[in-house]
């Protein structure tokens, strides 16, 4: 072969083992190409996607507790925070001395979210700088979006409560979440209804929390967002996978009437700043804690709850969301704080705002546990028929002193003039074992089965086995103890809300109703009702109907002029335009302190007049009040004048109804002597 032939061969092997590698590496392009766009094309996608969008929760509105008119007693406001989220470069100095001096919080705050992040760089999941921010902040920091890599500004729904004070011992208040843009409630309803709720009979359904949704949000390569708020990219399978609408909490109807919750409230607060400042005996008193308990008498259901003193939810629903390096966080904190602290008045303790009186705090009943050993007396054939009062009852050697010298006194008298010596003798005759079948009968000593409250103290229903557990060095029960007890002193302590169901028990002709707050549960955006609560009887009372009318009958006397004497709560409802029946009670607080020191009870309900059906159930006490009419009369009487507005000729505001009653009350109640 011919060198020019050799070489011309050459050329050729060479071009084929060229053409064959372009051919297999052409190949392989195309087989790669194929595998990218083809094989792996979705997942691509995503990575690529997750590159320059990240994906950010939506805050699900907590839903709305309403009042059984509707009116709004806890909402959410839209507000916005300032949050830090993970970026790879995070901030130089100068961007967090900037950060700084736009949201008036120390560098160290900035640096220690940085290093929070550092521990759990999750995108999802920021860290809060500061919440409820200015309009001027959001601007500055819109502003300087650039220079500031990883600050965003979100919306985060704020808990807020347009009554402040109101029923706050029923609605309770909120704390942070699990997540910084989280609620969860503490106490009252928030907490109760804070998640899903298991409701009678076990179906559940969801309660006050909704459920987050979450979008995406286009950022640079250094995290930072590149289009306002309101604009988001969405594209295909993307928005298929992350974009979710929030769903808001439902909303919680209640029975609470807030007229008439409000009435309650500013009675209450206005009669202990009143009975401080009075120079009657034997007053002034120091009027510490109180607390008012409305009923349904036909249902069981609860009208108005109010405890004394009271707070301001909203100061929790702030701080829930405040840093502590927020310049606003001190004074909030030191709001919430005095909340939890108990001080002192003339010299004793006063209970802490937080404290629900009306289910917490049992205490003697006084006077008004007399229809109890009434009913137990005629049960037993032994209610006296009529006797002599001199103030003055002998017996084992010692005096038992009544309040002041009745006379002669039969059963209505004994009652509206509440007559110890009358009662002692009842309670003597019938026996400690009658009078506590009948007041077991009645619930007291015993939780009431509220099921919307957490913390509900039994309370204490005086009996030989429990006089053994308390005092076991002295068990023995004495005829003396019956004698306390008849008259509702001694171990007898029971809560507001056990009398107030008691009272609307005797009202209604002996049906214990369970006592609930919660009316109905609805959708917010429906409107649909998913639950709704029904009367609950727990118990009908044995006791004859004649029985338990001739009780209620005789409780119309403590509020009447009686043709020639008057009842213990007259000056009370003197001008009152419809018949209420009533109870007052005065229970010492230690038999070695001065009367000022006595609680003050006051048992209501009404309509009570000739072929009228009771409507509702008060129950009032005021801890150091000094006595039951001169103290819990005058709130009851606005309670129930509120609750009456616009009928009986009252005005149609029942605010200004209960303001009305509360004053007259007030300046009448001292003209009849009174328990």
């Amino acid at each position: 072969m011919n060198p020019e032939e050799r070489a011309r061969r050459q050329r050729v092997r060479r071009r084929n083992v060229l053409m064959a590698l372009l051919v297999i590496w052409t190949v392989i392009l195309l087989g790669r190409l194929y595998v990218l766009q083809v094989v792996m094309g979705d997942e691509l996608s995503e990575y690529a996607a997750g590159q320059r969008l990240r994906k950010v929760y939506v805050p699900a509105p907590r839903g709305q507790i309403v009042d059984r008119r509707g009116q709004v007693l806890a909402t959410t406001l839209p507000a916005y925070s300032a949050y830090l989220v993970y970026t790879r470069d995070g901030l130089d100095p100068e961007a967090r001395q900037l950060l700084s001096r736009i949201l008036n919080i120390p560098v160290e705050a900035i640096e220690a979210a940085e290093a929070q992040l550092r521990v759990r760089p999750v995108p999802e999941i920021p860290v809060r700088l500061k919440a409820e921010l200015t309009p001027a902040e959001i601007t500055a920091l819109a502003e300087n979006r650039d220079r500031l890599p990883g600050v965003i500004v979100e919306p985060q729904p704020l808990r807020y409560y347009p009554g402040g004070t109101l029923a706050a011992h029923v609605l309770g208040y909120v704390r942070e979440g699990e997540r910084p843009w989280q609620l969860r409630g503490e106490t009252g309803i928030e907490l109760t209804y804070n998640g899903q709720v298991e409701l009678p009979g076990g179906r559940t359904v969801r309660g006050l929390t909704g459920v987050d949704g979450q979008r995406l949000v286009e950022v640079d390569a250094r995290g930072r967002p590149l289009a306002d708020a309101s604009r988001y990219l969405l594209l295909g399978g993307d928005a298929e996978r992350y974009a979710v609408p929030p769903q808001p909490g439902n909303t919680v109807v209640l029975t609470l009437d807030a007229r008439v919750q409000k009435a309650a409230e500013e009675a209450l607060a206005r009669r202990i700043q009143e009975l401080r400042q009075l120079k009657t005996r034997p007053c002034p008193c120091p009027a510490r804690n109180g607390a008012a308990v409305a009923i349904d008498v036909r249902t069981g259901a609860i009208l108005a709850m109010a405890s004394y003193p009271t707070f301001d939810p909203n100061d929790f629903a702030r701080q829930a969301f405040m840093e502590k390096s927020d310049p606003r966080y001190p004074a909030v904190n030191r709001r919430v704080q005095s909340y939890f602290e108990e001080t002192k008045y003339r010299g004793r303790r006063v209970l802490g705002a937080t404290m629900n009186m009306a289910i917490r705090v049992p205490l003697a009943p006084g006077s008004t546990f007399k229809p109890v050993t009434a009913l137990a007396a005629m049960l037993r054939g032994a209610l006296p028929g009529s006797l002599y009062c001199n103030g003055r009852f002998p017996f084992a050697g010692g005096v038992w002193e009544d309040w002041q010298a009745h006379g002669y006194v039969d059963f209505n008298r004994a009652i509206g003039r509440s007559c110890n010596v009358y009662f002692y003798q009842a309670g003597l005759n019938t026996g400690i074992e009658a009078i506590d079948q009948v007041a077991t009968q009645f619930g007291l000593g015993q939780p009431t089965g509220l099921r919307d409250l957490p913390g509900e103290r039994a309370g204490t229903l005086a009996s030989p086995e429990v006089k053994a557990k308390v005092n076991p060095k002295d068990p023995r029960w004495y005829a003396g103890d019956t004698l306390n007890t008849s008259i509702g002193q001694g171990l007898n302590a029971f809560t507001p809300l056990q009398m107030a169901v008691y009272t609307a028990t005797l009202a209604n002709g002996g049906t214990r109703y369970r006592p609930y707050l919660v009316q109905e549960i609805r959708d917010p955006q429906t409107g649909r009702v998913l639950w709704e609560a029904k009367p609950d009887p727990l118990n009908t009372v044995d006791i004859p109907t004649a029985f338990l009318e001739r009780v209620r009958q005789a409780m119309v006397t403590v509020t009447r002029d009686n043709g020639g004497w008057y009842g213990t709560a007259y000056g009370v409802f003197r001008d009152a335009p419809y018949v209420a029946a009533g109870k007052t009670g005065t229970a010492q607080a230690g038999s070695d302190l001065p009367e000022y020191e006595n609680h003050g009870w006051f048992i209501a309900f009404a309509p009570a007049g000739p072929g009228e059906e009771p409507e509702i159930a008060v129950a009032v006490v005021i801890h150091a009040g000094g006595g039951g009419a001169l103290a819990a009369g005058p709130v009851a009487r606005a309670v129930l004048d509120a609750y009456f507005a616009g009928r009986y000729g009252l005005t149609e505001n029942p605010v200004e109804a209960a303001q009305e009653a509360r004053q007259n009350a007030a300046r009448s109640v001292t003209t009849v002597p009174a328990d």
